[in-house]
């Protein structure tokens, strides 16, 4: 019997992916000496999907200087890597504009915050003379619908009496007109590929401030006007829809370049890596995350997984530290969910090795189990 083991991602910070992995790796190995066992590589590196194409198939990090969300000097990261015989950079946008940056911000900062830092990384990328691009758009904190992007690779964004937006704004605020004929030009023969995060909450965060639904509507009114007027002058078919978090995703800006858009980062990785295989020579995966709710269910790796696992008909373990929401919501996607939480938490030192304890102890159940039902069939 050959077990996959392949945690989500764990926001809980009194263990990681990787440690989960490893509880569920021993339970089953003390249980089965003798049983195959495979563990996708997980990461919980801040450079998230880079950091485990890294893993993976290798390559090495630049590092450069950029201006984060709130015009911060910062020092970051992407991934030089070869796919298909192409060099590849991959860059993650959460160290640029994701919801860490965000604490203790107050909403006039959140307000004028802008994604400008990520078209650093891109034109970094291509003046290097890297062809193939791949950016992977996890959560941000940015409400500038990507025009900030857009503006460090070169467009020229004017304000309603023909002023140019300068850097450092959120240039959605003012903006009224944008001329992209020097990003095409950067874009000539460059590839874009972005990559959507399939999570789309965000859990509420007591340290950090939020934007005022005025402010929202403000700003979303204006990137449904400017982007209608880029649909006009250069022919395109983009449509934000209202009260989507339209202001607050940057592929809108990336449809307007004319990049490929992918919805799940994982299945990209999963299929340049070779993961895909490795998933379906499994006989029984074993997966798990912090809780099962509606949030974690929206995890990319889990739907992946359990994408995959449903085709193949392969028996789907979930482990996770509690049941949230309704259990009938999600029992159709795993053939069995088990909660580690076997006692109560103590909220010290220790939490990290009672829980690690508890997956390992479940695991082991879970092998058990499946031991004995194997040889009863055969």
């Amino acid at each position: 019997m050959k077990f996959l083991i392949a945690p989500g991602k764990y926001d809980d910070s009194r263990i990681s992916s990787k440690n989960v992995g490893q509880a569920i790796y021993s339970g089953i190995s003390r249980a089965l000496p003798d049983a195959k066992i495979v563990t996708m590589p997980v990461t919980d590196s801040k450079y998230g999907m880079p950091a485990l194409v890294a893993h993976t198939i290798g390559g090495r990090w630049v590092d450069l200087p950029f201006f984060d969300a709130f015009w911060q000097n910062k020092m970051g990261r992407y991934l030089l890597t070869n796919i298909d015989s192409q060099d590849t950079a991959i860059i993650d946008t959460e160290q640029i504009v994701g919801p860490d940056l965000a604490i203790s911000k107050s909403r006039t900062d959140l307000f004028h915050a802008t994604s400008y830092g990520v078209g650093e990384f891109i034109v970094d990328a291509v003046t290097s003379g890297l062809k193939e691009i791949v950016i992977s758009l996890g959560k941000a904190e940015t409400f500038d619908g990507g025009l900030g992007a857009l503006q460090a690779m070169g467009a020229k964004i004017y304000d309603e009496s023909g002023d140019l937006i300068p850097e450092g704004e959120n240039p959605l605020i003012n903006g009224y007109e944008v001329d992209l004929d020097d990003v095409y030009t950067l874009l000539r023969k460059v590839n874009i590929t972005v990559l959507l995060s399939y999570s789309t909450s965000l859990k509420e965060n007591n340290d950090r401030d939020y934007l005022s639904e005025t402010q929202k509507s403000f700003l979303e009114d204006n990137l449904l006007y400017v982007t209608e007027k880029i649909n006009q002058k250069y022919n395109l078919d983009i449509h934000p829809m209202p009260h989507s978090d339209s202001i607050k995703t940057l592929a809108g800006a990336f449809a307007m370049i004319k990049a490929r858009i992918s919805r799940s980062s994982f299945e990209w990785v999963a299929n340049v890596t070779g993961m895909d295989e490795t998933i379906r020579s499994a006989d029984v995966m074993i997966t798990a995350t912090d809780e099962v709710s509606s949030e974690s269910m929206h995890d990319e790796i889990l739907f992946h997984l359990s994408k995959i696992a449903g085709y193949s008909k392969m028996p789907t373990f979930v482990l996770c530290n509690n049941f949230v929401d309704n259990f009938e919501d999600y029992e159709q996607l795993f053939t069995g969910i088990f909660s580690t939480q076997m006692s109560n938490y103590s909220h010290d030192n220790k939490d990290e090795q009672i829980i690690f304890e508890h997956y390992e102890s479940i695991a082991n159940q879970l092998a058990r189990t499946l031991d004995a039902f194997h040889n009863v069939n055969h």
